[in-house]
């Protein structure tokens, strides 16, 4: 059987021990794994607690490696976020978890998305960077780090509050693009005065920042699952930002009927682009249903009319 390689970093050494009792116990999951160094790992353990465990856990995201962020402070459940997480003290029952979806992660061919698109109930995508990419700090908004955060570029700098869903910046959205496209080891952690103080304010639904992270991710691609020919619908009508007034006749489209975002584009008169790139933003918001493209019209139905 083929096992994978788990490193531990960071750790105090009771907690290390802990961790490597858990996986010496007899079980399913523990099975799959064998301790190793951080270099060879497959999946890397953090504490983000510490200072320098979470610069390690944002150097290996930026790298692309899987990272499991262990924390004393809870956050929301693995399984709905491309990040995983650990809550600590960890039980057996909650180590076998995270690693089950961690190998999920080594296993890309058993959670592959299916090439045909389906109807249904849309749900919020999980952010995929192009191969081999290096993360950018839009990319760790989207892989819902569940960490706070302070990120600075140039004269501007936010922090992110993932356990009060809220962020603290500057109202407009535009003036975040560059900082949003740094590379991910720019996020730092703030200190706790830094995030008391930032508290202090009234903050903005980190939903928000979210939704523009998604539009600057990966500019002119589609969104998951779909294709040039398959037909996009909006399920409900979105906030507009004030900042992208051509979002407006893009949403009114999309919400007639389906359609591909060619068509939109043709019928908004908004480049293909710019549609593709709102699509995939209202994905990451949960609010765009992915359809099959339209049946090509029955050749037969003219000619019966026409006997008719």
């Amino acid at each position: 059987m083929h096992t994978y390689g788990l490193a531990l970093t960071g750790f105090e050494d009771a907690t290390t021990r802990q961790l490597a009792a858990l996986l010496s116990e007899p079980g399913a999951e523990p099975r799959h794994w064998r301790l190793t160094g951080e270099a060879e790992a497959d999946v890397v353990m953090v504490d983000a607690d510490t200072l320098g465990g979470h610069m390690t856990w944002l150097k290996l995201v930026g790298a692309g490696r899987i990272t499991v962020a262990c924390s004393a402070t809870p956050v929301r459940p693995e399984a709905t976020s491309g990040t995983l997480h650990l809550c600590l003290p960890a039980t057996a029952d909650s180590l076998g978890a995270v690693l089950a979806h961690a190998r999920a992660k080594l296993q890309p061919a058993a959670s592959a998305i299916p090439a045909q698109p389906t109807t249904g109930a849309p749900a919020a995508a999980s952010h995929v960077p192009s191969a081999g990419a290096p993360k950018r700090v839009c990319d760790l908004l989207l892989d819902d780090a569940g960490l706070p955060l302070r990120i600075e570029a140039g004269e501007r700098s936010i922090v992110i509050d993932p356990q009060l869903d809220r962020w603290y910046g500057e109202n407009a959205l535009k003036p975040l693009t560059a900082l949003l496209h740094s590379p991910a080891h720019a996020a730092m952690t703030p200190d706790p005065a830094a995030l008391t103080a930032a508290r202090a304010g009234t903050g903005q639904p980190l939903a928000r920042l979210r939704w523009f992270a998604a539009l600057l991710a990966d500019p002119g691609a589609l969104p998951q699952g779909a294709r040039a020919e398959s037909r996009l619908r909006l399920t409900r009508w979105p906030e507009i930002e004030r900042e992208f007034p051509r979002h407006f006749r893009i949403a009114s489209a999309l919400l007639r009927h389906p359609a591909t975002v060619a068509e939109i584009a043709e019928q908004t008169g908004v480049e293909p682009n710019d549609v593709a790139d709102f699509a995939r933003a209202a994905q990451a918001r949960g609010m765009l249903e992915v359809l099959p493209p339209a049946a090509a019209p029955d050749a037969a139905q003219p000619m019966l009319a026409a006997r008719r």
